[in-house]
């Protein structure tokens, strides 16, 4: 999925991913915590909080508008925590959203709490901003090349995919479990948030999930 986040005077439009997730005790919005650089750059806000000229984030696929998703609550709001550079964030990069009820077409992915393995392969699943054809997200083989605890190093298994405006997108392992968060690139390799980290923020913000 993608985002509609309106402010007062401001509404960005079809950026970066999103997706959601079944915690086994409820349906979860996330996407990528570094979207608060872009607010920064464009209204001003210094942390993560949305501010009093906040609107509304919607989430939806691209390929599928008529399929969306009103977000309620960011869970993870803290008007204590600084945005920061990306070097900084790539090790908190999930944002999490309480939703309004569910939409049957669209699927929420089970998430797999153990991390990924050296040189296990993962695949990205989403939409790029130049992408020209937006029927279907595109799906993206990695390799792990490194676990650094709240994010990873891979290298790409797929070639010519433009990666610009695919932060956001979840990462699936072979089973279709969500392992990790597309966060950013950092020379010739691309970097995944954790899910251990999502984890923090479960237990931080006292949100129910089930782990099997």
């Amino acid at each position: 999925m993608t985002n509609n986040i309106s402010f007062t005077d401001t509404t960005f439009t079809d950026i970066a991913n999103s997706f959601l997730v079944d915690t086994g005790v409820d349906t979860l919005g996330v996407s990528c915590k570094h979207l608060f650089m872009v607010f920064e750059n464009h209204l001003g806000i210094k942390n993560i909080d949305l501010g009093e000229g906040f609107k509304s984030w919607n989430l939806y696929p691209k390929n599928s508008r008529e399929d969306t998703i009103a977000v309620k609550t960011l869970l993870n709001k803290n008007p204590d925590e600084n945005i920061g550079q990306f070097n900084t964030l790539k090790v908190r990069d999930w944002i999490v959203f309480e939703i309004e009820s569910g939409n049957s077409n669209l699927y929420p992915l089970k998430i797999r709490y153990t991390p990924i393995k050296t040189n296990e392969i993962v695949y990205a699943v989403g939409w790029g901003s130049k992408q020209k054809d937006n029927s279907e997200p595109v799906v993206q083989k990695f390799q792990c090349i490194d676990n650094l605890g709240d994010y990873y190093y891979l290298k790409s298994l797929t070639p010519d995919i433009e990666p610009h405006g695919r932060s956001g997108s979840p990462v699936i392992d072979k089973n279709g479990y969500l392992v990790g968060i597309v966060s950013g690139a950092e020379g010739n390799l691309t970097v995944f948030g954790s899910v251990s980290y999502l984890r923090t923020v479960f237990n931080k913000h006292k949100i129910e999930y089930i782990v099997k």
